[in-house]
Protein backbone atom coordinates (compact mmCIF):
# COMPACT_ATOMS: atom_id res chain seq x y z
CA UNK A 1 0.00 0.00 0.00
CA UNK A 2 1.12 3.59 -0.96
CA UNK A 3 1.51 5.50 2.14
CA UNK A 4 1.87 8.58 0.28
CA UNK A 5 -0.97 11.17 0.88
CA UNK A 6 -1.52 13.83 -2.21
CA UNK A 7 -4.23 16.15 -3.22
CA UNK A 8 -4.76 16.86 -6.76
CA UNK A 9 -6.99 19.57 -7.93
CA UNK A 10 -9.08 19.44 -11.03
CA UNK A 11 -11.75 21.77 -12.38
CA UNK A 12 -15.30 20.77 -12.18
CA UNK A 13 -17.67 20.13 -14.48
CA UNK A 14 -18.68 23.53 -14.53
CA UNK A 15 -16.50 27.00 -13.89
CA UNK A 16 -18.14 27.22 -10.19
CA UNK A 17 -17.08 23.20 -8.99
CA UNK A 18 -13.81 22.05 -8.05
CA UNK A 19 -12.46 18.75 -7.20
CA UNK A 20 -10.09 17.72 -4.74
CA UNK A 21 -8.74 14.38 -5.33
CA UNK A 22 -6.89 13.16 -1.94
CA UNK A 23 -4.78 9.63 -2.14
CA UNK A 24 -3.29 7.92 0.73
CA UNK A 25 -3.62 7.58 4.08
CA UNK A 26 -5.26 11.16 5.32
CA UNK A 27 -3.61 11.83 8.70
CA UNK A 28 -1.98 14.77 10.91
CA UNK A 29 0.70 15.32 9.34
CA UNK A 30 -1.47 15.92 6.11
CA UNK A 31 -3.44 18.29 7.60
CA UNK A 32 -1.92 21.58 6.91
CA UNK A 33 -1.68 20.56 3.41
CA UNK A 34 -5.21 20.12 2.96
CA UNK A 35 -6.25 23.18 4.85
CA UNK A 36 -3.87 25.38 2.67
CA UNK A 37 -5.43 23.83 -0.11
CA UNK A 38 -8.94 24.50 0.74
CA UNK A 39 -8.54 27.65 1.46
CA UNK A 40 -7.19 28.50 -1.26
CA UNK A 41 -9.73 27.68 -3.75
CA UNK A 42 -12.74 29.88 -4.09
CA UNK A 43 -15.05 27.58 -5.95
CA UNK A 44 -18.80 28.29 -4.52
CA UNK A 45 -18.49 24.04 -4.97
CA UNK A 46 -15.80 21.59 -3.67
CA UNK A 47 -16.07 18.18 -4.35
CA UNK A 48 -13.64 15.96 -2.72
CA UNK A 49 -13.02 13.08 -3.79
CA UNK A 50 -12.27 10.19 -1.31
CA UNK A 51 -12.10 7.20 -3.12
CA UNK A 52 -8.54 6.43 -2.73
CA UNK A 53 -8.20 7.50 0.88
CA UNK A 54 -7.39 3.98 2.84
CA UNK A 55 -7.42 5.70 6.19
CA UNK A 56 -8.31 8.81 8.10
CA UNK A 57 -7.15 9.83 11.32
CA UNK A 58 -9.37 12.09 14.13
CA UNK A 59 -7.29 14.85 13.12
CA UNK A 60 -7.64 14.99 9.57
CA UNK A 61 -11.45 14.28 10.29
CA UNK A 62 -11.21 17.35 12.31
CA UNK A 63 -10.00 19.32 9.11
CA UNK A 64 -12.75 17.73 7.27
CA UNK A 65 -15.25 19.21 9.95
CA UNK A 66 -13.17 22.92 9.88
CA UNK A 67 -14.13 22.56 6.23
CA UNK A 68 -17.62 22.23 6.58
CA UNK A 69 -17.80 24.78 9.30
CA UNK A 70 -15.80 27.66 6.65
CA UNK A 71 -18.29 26.43 4.25
CA UNK A 72 -21.46 26.57 6.01
CA UNK A 73 -20.25 30.31 7.64
CA UNK A 74 -19.33 31.54 3.71
CA UNK A 75 -22.54 30.06 2.07
CA UNK A 76 -20.21 27.50 -0.15
CA UNK A 77 -21.12 24.08 -0.46
CA UNK A 78 -19.37 21.07 -0.63
CA UNK A 79 -19.78 17.12 -1.40
CA UNK A 80 -17.64 14.35 0.36
CA UNK A 81 -17.37 11.53 -2.83
CA UNK A 82 -16.55 7.85 -2.71
CA UNK A 83 -16.14 7.45 0.97
CA UNK A 84 -14.94 3.64 2.02
CA UNK A 85 -16.99 1.56 4.19
CA UNK A 86 -13.99 2.49 6.67
CA UNK A 87 -14.77 6.06 6.11
CA UNK A 88 -18.30 5.87 6.89
CA UNK A 89 -17.82 3.62 9.72
CA UNK A 90 -15.45 6.71 11.57
CA UNK A 91 -18.00 9.32 10.78
CA UNK A 92 -20.73 7.50 12.27
CA UNK A 93 -18.75 5.99 15.22
CA UNK A 94 -17.72 9.83 15.45
CA UNK A 95 -21.66 10.84 15.34
CA UNK A 96 -20.96 13.08 12.03
CA UNK A 97 -22.46 11.19 9.71
CA UNK A 98 -25.39 13.11 9.19
CA UNK A 99 -23.76 16.39 9.42
CA UNK A 100 -21.21 15.80 6.66
CA UNK A 101 -21.88 15.58 2.83
CA UNK A 102 -21.31 12.62 1.01
CA UNK A 103 -22.23 11.27 -2.00
CA UNK A 104 -20.98 7.59 -3.60
CA UNK A 105 -19.48 9.30 -7.22
CA UNK A 106 -18.48 12.15 -8.55
CA UNK A 107 -21.67 11.75 -10.92
CA UNK A 108 -23.76 11.86 -7.93
CA UNK A 109 -21.89 14.76 -6.37
CA UNK A 110 -21.98 16.74 -9.53
CA UNK A 111 -26.03 16.29 -9.83
CA UNK A 112 -26.98 18.13 -6.86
Amino acid sequence: MNNDFTIEVFPGSSPEVRVLKLTGPFTLRDVFEFQGTVRAGVAPITLIDLTEVPYMDSASLGSLLGFHVSCERDGRKYTLVGASDRLQTLFRVSGVQGLLHCRATLTDAAAL
